[in-house]
């Protein structure tokens, strides 16, 4: 009987020091004082997973959220404490889309108290989306959305993002 690939040792899974693990510094965030904190919504479990590691890779606690209407639950119980430095959206999402969840978002932002964190600094919002669009829409500028990231997620583009939106925010 010849050997197959069931016969083979397994691999380990992470490998310490290889490229996909390697921590991502991010421009003009310091990690040490704390981690940014990133709400993550889409779907896709396999976007979810991929996005949430590569984040992490960057630093970044991630709370998941796979709807519209589950992340602006998490969004409100998480409201007293201002605790999100961004909101990545995917646009096309079964219920309600990346628009309406950011429009939802941005109405619970205008309700809070004058003082409140996030009535200063709103939360920026990023819409995660497969196609270019072109030219940025007035849907999206009326949602509250802030920016796009393209899909699939390229390291450089979501550091780059992540060094322009979260220190105008922190």
């Amino acid at each position: 009987m010849s050997p197959g690939f069931r016969d083979h040792p397994k691999l380990p899974r992470f490998r310490s020091g290889s490229k996909r693990d390697r921590k991502i510094d991010i421009p003009g965030v310091n990690r040490d004082e704390r981690s940014l904190r990133i709400l993550l919504v889409d779907d896709a479990p396999v976007n979810l997973a991929v996005c949430s590691r590569l984040l992490g890779r960057m630093g970044c606690q991630v709370d998941p959220a796979t709807s519209g209407e589950y992340a602006l639950a998490m969004f409100r119980d998480g409201c007293p404490q201002a605790r999100y430095d961004l909101v990545l959206l995917d646009m096309n999402m079964p219920g309600m889309n990346g628009e309406e969840t950011s429009r939802a978002i941005r109405e619970m932002e205008a309700e809070m108290p004058p003082e409140h964190a996030y009535r200063e600094r709103p939360v920026p919002i990023l819409l995660l989306i497969s196609a270019n669009p072109g030219e940025e829409s007035p849907e999206n500028r009326q949602a509250g959305i802030n920016g796009f990231l393209y899909k699939p997620l390229q390291p450089e583009v979501v550091r780059e993002a992540l060094a322009k939106w979260v220190p105008l925010h922190v």
